[in-house]
Formats: structure tokens, sequence, C-alpha cells
């Protein structure tokens, strides 16, 4: 049984991921480089630490950093999670979203230590992170995945098992292609509406009920409170238009043989555009009505 965790990057996604993982009664280690994302969780006596070679003790880690190169980093690194196996083999859970070739590489190269790995990204965003009813993509050999599943309980819903490993990637990699396309437009879509007089929390049930359902018309509050967490700062803005972009880069590298997807190339470039008028938009959206 999985009885101690260690989650490495606790920013947006994963301080509330990791929040629940300790509310579910597990035994917590959080990593990240930065005093700011830890101190919540020192304050609660909550293991922290700046290293990942320091969580190689746990039963299971949880990684959550944005890119390829930290992945590889705090792996593989001087400091990484592989300098610090002392003969325990921890199960490495992947829920970063990176390539699946990535996640296979990395297996590859740890495959000499015993340490087994699965992927798990996520979707759902701050919002249902914070809820604990996040869906969890998981890629793996099924025995990893069911001795995964009380831990992804702690943190989502709907856990789905896509597969063998990198199955679980590209699945979030093209529920992200259509969902960051929605996110986008929906903004724009819901500051016409509130411009023109309509009562967001009136109009939400109009959508889910006809063709512009999303992501956002399950509840009426989901697009003021996503919103409002993607623009605390103009910085957080930016950095979610970071990984959007990194997100699209993905979706194009693994559909490099799936013909010219002139529209997900749109989406790329457009994305590069994106400035002080969509953080308008957004703020706009945020300060919406969430209940009628």
């Amino acid at each position: 049984m999985i009885r101690s965790v260690a989650v490495i990057g606790v920013g947006a996604m994963g301080a509330p991921m990791a929040m629940n993982i300790h509310k579910a009664g597990f035994d917590l280690t959080v990593c990240d480089r930065n005093p700011d994302a830890l101190a919540p969780f020192a304050a609660l006596g909550v293991r922290c630490v700046q290293e990942a070679r320091a969580c190689a003790g746990c039963d299971g880690v949880i990684v959550l950093v944005a890119t390829p190169q930290q992945a590889r980093s705090v792996v593989l690194g001087e400091q990484g999670l592989r300098a610090g196996i002392d003969g325990r083999e921890p199960l490495l859970v992947m829920m970063g979203t990176v390539a699946p070739d990535t996640v296979r590489e990395l297996a590859q190269e740890l495959e000499p230590t015993g340490l087994r790995i699965v992927d798990a990204p996520v979707s759902g965003g701050p919002v249902k992170a914070k809820a604990g009813t996040l869906a969890i993509m998981m890629g793996g050999a099924a025995e990893d995945v069911d001795r995964l599943r009380p831990l992804m309980q702690a943190m989502g819903t709907n856990i789905f098992h896509c597969g063998p490993l990198g199955a679980g990637q590209a699945t979030k990699i093209v529920n992200n292609l259509v969902g960051i396309t929605t996110l986008m437009v929906a903004a724009e879509a819901y500051r016409i509406a509130g411009d023109n007089g309509i009562h967001l929390p009136d109009a939400i049930p109009v959508f889910e009920a006809g063709s512009g359902r999303n992501f956002f018309t399950a509840h009426p509050k989901d697009a003021p409170e996503a919103y409002t967490a993607w623009t605390a700062t103009r910085a957080e803005f930016d950095n979610l238009q970071s990984i959007l972009r990194k997100d699209i880069d993905l979706a194009l590298t693994i559909g490099a043989g799936s013909g010219e997807l002139p529209f997900t190339r749109a989406l790329r470039a457009l994305l590069d555009t994106v400035g002080d008028d969509t953080f308008e938009t957004w703020r706009a959206v945020a300060a919406a009505p969430r209940q009628s």
C-alpha cells in the first residue's frame, strides 16, 4: 500500500492537489524550490524539502512540473529523485503534461534502479484541483495503476486507465487541444454576453442545454471562478499562456503524422498574440455574478 507520498512541484495545480492528499491522511512530503510555495504546508506541519532526492524514501512520488526539461531534472538530475534512491523503489507518477515519449524515455533510464513509473496527467484546472474532483488519465501497467488508485481518489473523481505507459499523456494532450480552444473562445463569448446585458448565471443553463455546452457550463460559478484563478496576477496569467502554448506544441508534435492540422496551427499562432486585451476579457468574466 502507498502510505507516504511526495509531491514535487506545488504551484497552481500541485498545491491544491497536495492539500487534498494531506487531508486524505497520507504521510505527505512537498518539494519545491520556492519557499513561498512551501510555507502553507510548513504551517500544517507537513515535511517540506527543496531537492527531489529527499523524496526518494516515499512510497509514491508525484511529479507536477511544467516542462519536459524540468521533469528530467527532478528525476534524473544531480539532486534529482534517482540520486536519492538507496534500495527503496518508490512508484513514480508523472502528473504534469509532457510528451508520451518523455515518459517512456524516463522509464528506460530508470529501469536499472527498479523504479516503476506511471503517467497520470489531470484535467479540470485549479477549481477542480481544489475541490478534489479532477479527471485523471493514467497510463502504465495495470498492477501499478491499481496500486495508485486510492491515492488518485484523493485528488479526482473520474479516474481512467487509458492504456500502456504514455497513453495517459496522449489522451491528455488531445483533451487539452479541445479544452484550450474552448477556454480562449468562451471568455470572449461570455464577455459579449455580459456587455449585452445577459446575466451569466441565467445564461449558463441555456448553454448547458444547447450547443454551447462545455466544461464551464456544469455550474454557473465555474467560469468566473476559473478565470479569477487564472488572473489573480498578470504574472500568473502570462505563466498560464506559456503552458497553453507548450500544450499545443505537444499536440502538434504527437500529431506530426496526422495531416496539416490547419486549425491547430492557427490556434498556436494566435496564442503568440495573447496580451492585454485577453487579460482584460478574462478579468471581466472573473467579475461576472456567480449566482442568480
